[in-house]
């Protein structure tokens, strides 16, 4: 975890404040949608890079992500409800406003049913470790709950980062989320912290 809150979390768990990247400036992709078939109908999505306006939606679809994954070990305002959606909103508006450090070092994708609402995030910056071990992190993911399972997870990781090499830091209690990135061929690498912020909920970090 790091940031303002945990690292990634529905699936898996990542989250931390943005850090800077001279190799990720320029490559955003175009803003088409891609379609994806899924198994279950119910749940095509398609995958896309959010613009500002997507702002709002991406915050309820982060704190919902943080409920899933930490309401068992963290409570309150400051991570749930109303006030975190505004923190979140604010964080969010801030990351894909360009010009900032933010949107212009990070890598975004949003995850949309087939209606075009938000379901799904995911980002990416560099590394915050003083010696990082790869050059790139999967910084944030989330998808709604209703959505684990559908493909969904997997598809926001591999139109973010391809087959690059990255590190992800997981909650340690989250057995769900280490399976899903050992699928996605990541691996402990025994780095373990402990934020003071969250002290009951450490983190290890995967790479591949």
């Amino acid at each position: 975890m790091t940031d303002p809150a945990p690292r990634t979390g529905s699936a898996p768990h990542s989250d931390p404040a943005p850090r800077t990247d001279p190799a990720a400036r320029g490559e955003r992709p175009p803003r088409s949608s891609r379609a994806t078939a899924a198994a279950d109908p119910a749940h095509a999505f398609t995958i896309d890079v959010p613009s500002l306006a997507d702002a709002p939606a991406l915050a309820r679809v982060h704190v919902r992500g943080w409920e899933v994954a930490y309401g068992h070990a963290l409570h309150g305002e400051q991570w749930f409800g109303e006030p975190a959606i505004r923190r979140r909103r604010e964080q969010w508006t801030r990351w894909l406003t360009p010009g900032t450090p933010e949107a212009d070092e990070g890598r975004f994708r949003i995850g949309r049913d087939a209606t075009g609402a938000p379901v799904g995030l995911a980002a990416s910056w560099a590394p915050r470790e003083p010696q990082p071990v790869r050059e790139r992190e999967l910084s944030i993911l989330y998808i709604d709950e209703a959505w684990f399972g559908s493909g969904l997870g997997r598809a926001l990781v591999q139109s973010l980062l391809g087959e690059e090499p990255a590190s992800v830091w997981v909650a340690e209690d989250n057995a769900r989320a280490r399976r899903f990135y050992e699928k996605l061929g990541f691996a402990a690498d025994g780095a373990r912290e402990v934020d003071e912020r969250w002290p009951v909920l450490p983190d290890i970090r995967m790479v591949r």
